[in-house]
């Protein structure tokens, strides 16, 4: 069968230790648990609960749930052995007994006939242990259909077993207390009856018993002592009385302490009060005794009378809140936040070591009411405080966000919570609260929005940026339309439209190049480079800047070597932006200084203006994505400020260093770029110089596939104005069919065409023998190494990237051997 069980019902538990807190009686305690465990087991499932009467060595039937009459006089009484009954098995082991089936029991074939009567099938019994490990009795679970539990009902129906338990031995032994106490009272009354001297005698003995009752004489020899003593000792009377402590077999240093304590009593005629252990018949237990004086008609001391408590079990209560208490610190201490408790009116009364190692304060030093008023920022504590006060207030959970001094003196900001606890009457009776450091995500979650600003901020301005040629390139366009008889002015604004593409361009170009240069995908042609031959060049390329904002340029090359190991290109282009920058934040007729100076296995390279300055705000931060200056609304200086981001990626791409400084706006800026001088002395490869226009050396036949329909138009006129044959296709799919129709000396394809992309439709056209021998053109938006060797394993001779280069197409087209496209 299947494991049954329905598992533990917290509100049901819940309902019985109420019942237990509250002082019910045990009768209404024990009924709550028997019906909770009887849930437990199923519904349909009957518990017993049998205590073991040790003077008649049987079970006796004390309690029940859902148990019908006829059936529970059957158990009335059940015998305890290793061949009886389920539960009779279980009271003698000692251990869990469970019959799956009861009438496939051959050892329970006595019992067939009641358990068939009353649809019995399945019978689960678990002893009832004390702490001390004696079997108190059986919990039993009878069921109508063969199961048996599983894993997880057995143990908690052991643990129900251990609440019965533990309910049923103080049960026993309130009743043994009752009736030592009974007896104790008869045996007094008994005594008191018999002399006045014994009436005082045991009535100053009743009034300060708890459990155990004796009388010393002046001897220190028992004169009295009541039955639970003897009991405890485990003899007679006349084995006691008139015997002292040692006699009696006390430990030579507890007779000892009992003798110095007697004398002290009869010298002070005052009580005396201690706590020891004592080893007796119940066991080693805790007592906590007084002996006080009794005074004779004459004021003397005549006898000395004791009462001693049994309290093992509170101090074992004692003991176990102070391991509670330790566990929870050892558990707070162990976690990685900083755990506090509140009293029920908000004071801190507890902080963990996290806590004190995070402020650097000493244990105990920031408890109480007013330590935030000490360590939380001056401007948090009035928020945290009154929404501390509040949730104190109204018992409502507490969270905050406030800055918490660290041992460094710096503030971190923090998120404190804390719960209430509450007890049975919904009272709050303490507060639990954790102090959590988030100050790294609170700078984060504001590095992040301010990331968010400042690409709102790039996105506007690249909107900007791109607008501002699109304008000339449209009115260029409408004037061509209205004047195309017109050859000063069809040349005048081609002029502009091409000034303004090559603007365009730029401003992608850098986008691109920020982008691949940011995550690393740009690689390295290294050589060794002579520094001064690179801003020499840079210088050249930044000349239109630096001469349309009429300033002076200073170059201080010097005169020692200054070779570095480096790609040509991209070092132009740092020194270059920086020379750009420089001109475009410094005002007509500025000057700027750019210095080489080779030193400590470095070279650096100076770039400074006496322009705008940098705000020391912004500074820090110069060489971030999407970070500019303040901006004219003009926007004069234009560009889209990428340029210092691509220098600091480049220069750490070589192993240097770069950095800003400016005395502040208006005070100019040094840009300082440092690489690493190169070992070797050898000269850097010469340049290659740009290939020039060809010459126009034929008419080609070329046949140009794009689906935009205004890209393929134009292109097709520029090649025909250049003498070419062009037969433009927009559609991919149509290609193959017109390239069959005539042979072509030149195939000019767009990439990202939909149905079919360049690169099928050129394998599709270079797999015909007639089309094998023609040229192949692949024309993309896209120029990254792993396009141009996409387009290379496709069959293309040469790789052009949009908007494409007149002079490098043609010479392409005019040139079958030259090289391919790399």
């Amino acid at each position: 069968m299947k494991p049954h069980g329905e598992g533990l019902d917290f509100d049901g538990l819940k309902h019985v230790l109420s019942l237990a807190v509250r002082g019910a009686s045990y009768d209404e305690t024990l009924q709550s648990l028997l019906d909770e465990a009887r849930r437990l087991a199923g519904g349909q499932a009957w518990t017993a609960l049998c205590l073991l009467d040790a003077a008649a060595g049987r079970l006796r039937l004390t309690g029940a749930s859902g148990l019908p009459p006829d059936f529970a006089a059957a158990l009335a009484l059940l015998p305890v052995g290793p061949h009886e009954g389920v539960c009779g098995q279980a009271a003698h082991s000692g251990a869990v007994v469970v019959v799956e089936d009861v009438l496939a029991e051959p050892r329970l074939r006595p019992w067939h006939a009641l358990f068939m009567a009353h649809d019995v099938r399945a019978c689960w019994s678990f002893p009832l242990h004390s702490p001390g490990g004696r079997v108190l009795g059986t919990l039993a679970f009878y069921h109508p259909a063969p199961q048996l539990p599983g894993a997880a009902l057995t143990s908690e129906i052991g643990y129900f077993s251990d609440l019965v338990a533990l309910l049923a031995e103080r049960h026993l032994r309130e009743q043994e207390n009752e009736a030592r106490h009974a007896r104790a009272q008869r045996e007094l009354a008994a005594m008191a009856a018999a002399s006045e001297r014994e009436r005082r005698l045991y009535e100053t003995v009743l009034s300060n018993t708890p459990d155990l009752v004796y009388v010393f004489d002046l001897e220190h020899r028992f004169t009295y002592a009541n039955a639970v003593l003897l009991q405890m000792w485990g003899r007679t009377r006349e084995e006691a009385l008139g015997k002292n402590c040692l006699e009696l077999g006390y430990p030579d240093w507890h007779a000892a302490m009992h003798d110095r304590e007697i004398e002290q009593v009869k010298a002070t005629k005052a009580p005396i009060r201690g706590e020891v252990p004592f080893n007796g018949t119940f066991g080693r237990r805790i007592y906590d005794y007084i002996f006080v004086p009794i005074i004779g008609p004459d004021g003397e001391v005549e006898a000395v009378a004791g009462t001693t408590r049994d309290v093992t079990e509170r101090k074992r209560f004692e003991e176990e809140l102070r391991d509670s208490e330790q566990r929870f610190r050892t558990i707070t201490n162990a976690m990685p936040q900083m755990v506090w408790t509140a009293l029920p009116d908000g004071t801190i009364d507890y902080h963990n070591e996290q806590f004190y190692d995070f402020v650097g304060l000493e244990p105990g030093a920031a408890e109480g009411r007013t330590w935030a008023e000490d360590m939380l920022h001056p401007d948090d504590q009035a928020g945290a405080g009154a929404a501390w006060a509040h949730s104190v207030a109204s018992g409502t959970s507490y969270e905050m966000t406030y800055r918490l001094r660290h041992r460094s003196g710096d503030y971190r900001w923090i998120l404190a919570r804390a719960l209430p606890l509450h007890n049975e009457a919904g009272a709050v009776i303490k507060w639990l609260g954790t102090d959590t450091d988030i100050h790294e995500k609170k700078l984060a979650e504001e590095a992040l929005q301010e990331a968010n600003h400042r690409k709102d901020e790039f996105l506007a301005m690249l909107a900007h940026e791109l607008r501002n040629p699109l304008a000339p390139i449209s009115a260029a366009a409408q004037v061509l339309r209205l004047a195309p008889g017109q050859p000063d002015k069809v040349r005048q604004y081609s002029d502009v439209i091409a000034r303004q593409v090559n603007h365009m361009t730029t401003l992608v170009n850098d986008l691109l190049d920020v982008s691949r240069v940011t995550r690393g995908m740009v690689q390295l042609e290294m050589a060794e480079v002579d520094v001064k031959a690179v801003v020499t060049q840079a210088a050249e390329q930044v000349h239109p800047l630096i001469e349309a904002g009429k300033h002076a340029l200073v170059v201080q090359l010097g005169t020692a070597r200054a070779s570095v190991l480096g790609d040509r290109a991209r070092l132009i282009q740092v020194t270059a932006n920086l020379l750009a920058n420089a001109a475009k934040y410094t005002p007509a007729g500025g000057k700027i200084m750019l210095t080489v100076t080779p030193a400590g296995g470095k070279v650096r390279i100076d770039v400074a203006d006496n322009g705008s300055g940098i705000d020391g705000d912004l500074l820090p931060q110069v060489f971030d994505l999407f970070v500019q200056g303040k901006r004219t609304p003009d926007r004069a200086q234009g560009g889209l400020g990428l340029g210092l981001a691509l220098v600091k990626n480049i220069v750490a791409m070589h192993g240097g260093q770069v950095r800003a400084h400016s005395e502040g706006v208006g005070h100019g800026s040094t840009f300082t770029v440092e690489l690493p001088l190169a070992s070797s002395t050898a000269a850097a490869p010469a340049t290659p110089a740009a290939p020039s226009p060809a010459a126009v050396r034929g008419r080609r036949r070329i046949l140009l596939v794009d689906d935009n329909v205004d890209a393929a138009q134009t292109l097709a006129a520029l090649l025909e104005t250049a003498g070419h044959v062009v037969r433009t296709v927009n559609d991919p799919r149509a290609a193959l069919a017109a390239a069959a129709t005539q042979l072509q000396d030149a195939f000019i394809l767009d990439i990202g065409m939909s149905g079919i992309d360049g690169h099928a439709l050129a394998r599709q056209l270079r797999s015909q023998p007639a089309l094998a021998g023609a040229v192949y053109i692949a024309l993309t938006g896209y120029g990254q190494a792993s396009d141009r060797a996409s387009s290379r394993d496709a069959g293309f001779d040469h790789h052009l990237v949009k908007p494409v280069d007149a002079v490098r197409l043609l010479a392409v087209l005019d040139s079958q051997d030259e090289q391919p496209v790399r």
